[in-house]
Parts: C-alpha cells; structure tokens; sequence
C-alpha cells in the first residue's frame, strides 16, 4: 500500500472538511477521531457478524446499494448515469459479492480515520511491521478497540508506537476477514471519491 500517497489524500480530505466546521482543540479533534474509528471498526464486525454464535447466516449486505430482484441483485442510487454505470460494470451481483463488496467498504471507512490519526500525531506510516497474530477474529477485535482506547491517554513518542500498533493489528484483522491490501487500498480512493463528493452535497 501506497502509505505516503493515502496519508496525504487523507490530510487534503481532512482540510476540506475543516474548512466549514467550528474550531476545535487538536486533543478534542484526535479523540473525535478516536471515536468515529472505533465505531467503524465495530461498523466492520457487525458487518461480518463472525461474533454472533447465535446466527446461522452471517454477513450484512448495504440494501442501499444492493436489492434483490430473483437470483441477481439490482444497484440503487439516486444518479441515473451512475446507476447505468454500476450496472454496466456489475451485471450480476451474488448475495456473497455483494457482501463482500461492503465489507470493503467499511474497511475502507476505517483506514481514512487510521490514516487521519496519523496525520494528526505526525506519524508516517510505511507499512505493516506485525508478525499475523494468532487469535480468534473476536481477539483481534478487542485488541483493535483496546489500541484506540490506549490511543487517548498515549503522549509524545508513545502515541507514534500505538498509532503503529493498531495501524498493524488492524490490517491483521482485515486480512483475517479476507481482504487484501489491494483491495483495502482501491477502496480507499473509491470511497475518497464519494467523501469529496458529499462534501459538495452538504453532507
């Protein structure tokens, strides 16, 4: 993953949607932050469902994205032309794909608030230093939200290392779940796209 290119969309991204908001403190911006990724990361979870022992059939679709319609599923959004589009380039959606197709997403969700962290805590990531950690995907989880928790009382050079640590513990989880760096990154430009275009919607 391309880590230089993405922190300065990021940072660009960031400015944007600055620019018409009310000034707030760094701490109060960074534990914002803190917030809105740990809420996708459980946005993420709920996405997959690989907790719910009580559930046969894991794994949420975004209906306002995808519809069924018999065996195929149908795109909805409100934009003819890019409605036309979507269907050109996906013109058969299992429920699996479609699936999958919104975990990436919510992955990508929360790579922007990570890479927004580091922005903020002049933090450069390079990469993924972690060895796999060999836990359940419920472990990894907890680890992740442990990390953002640990992320608000860290100062100085240990903010650097926990930023590392759960930018690694992060990935570990994402691959668990079958994502590759290519996709995580793909999505993230995607998903920046739109960002930019709620911006101009008054989002």
């Amino acid at each position: 993953m391309n880590f230089k290119k993405l922190q300065a969309m990021q940072a660009k991204l960031d400015e944007a949607i600055l620019a018409d908001k009310a000034p707030m403190t760094a701490e109060g911006r960074f534990n914002k932050t803190l917030v809105a990724l740990s809420v996708e990361i459980a946005e993420v979870a709920n996405t997959v469902e690989h907790f719910k022992f009580w559930k046969d059939n894991k794994g949420k679709i975004d209906e306002s994205r995808f519809q069924w319609h018999g065996e195929l599923m149908d795109i909805s959004l409100g934009d003819r032309d890019k409605l036309v589009d979507l269907r050109n380039r996906m013109k058969e959606v299992s429920p699996k794909q479609a699936h999958r197709l919104t975990l990436i997403e919510e992955c990508s969700d929360a790579l922007h608030f990570i890479l927004s962290l580091a922005n903020q805590a002049n933090k450069e990531l390079v990469g993924f230093n972690l060895v796999p950690f060999e836990a359940a995907k419920e472990e990894k989880y907890i680890t992740i939200q442990s990390t953002i928790c640990s992320l608000v009382t860290s100062y100085g050079r240990n903010k650097q290392v926990d930023l590392e640590y759960l930018m690694d513990y992060f990935y570990d989880y994402v691959e668990s779940l079958g994502i590759t760096p290519q996709e995580l990154e793909q999505a993230y430009y995607d998903k920046n796209k739109i960002n930019y275009e709620r911006l101009e919607n008054g989002y």
